[in-house]
């Protein structure tokens, strides 16, 4: 929640300044999203080659990651 209340202050903040610079801020966040998505699909991809023990090992390396930051998340929500 802080993230998103801060990049919208600095949007409008560029906005102010010039548009131009509120668009280079849009397509740089999209440009970060976008790429890092097809980073870990082809890492993905590559993982696949690896074998069936590494990919149960990334599951469950996942879903550890995952228990932990719903809680977290839950947490923040509250406070």
């Amino acid at each position: 929640m802080f993230w998103s209340r801060l990049a919208g202050s600095v949007l409008v903040r560029g906005w102010q300044q010039s548009p131009s610079h509120a668009l280079i801020l849009l397509l740089g966040f999209y440009l970060a999203m976008v790429g890092a998505r097809n980073l870990l699909v082809l890492l993905s991809g590559a993982a696949r080659g690896l074998g069936t023990w590494v990919n149960r090992e990334l599951v469950g390396l996942s879903a550890l990651a995952l228990s932990g930051f719903g809680p977290y998340q839950l947490l923040q929500g509250l406070m």
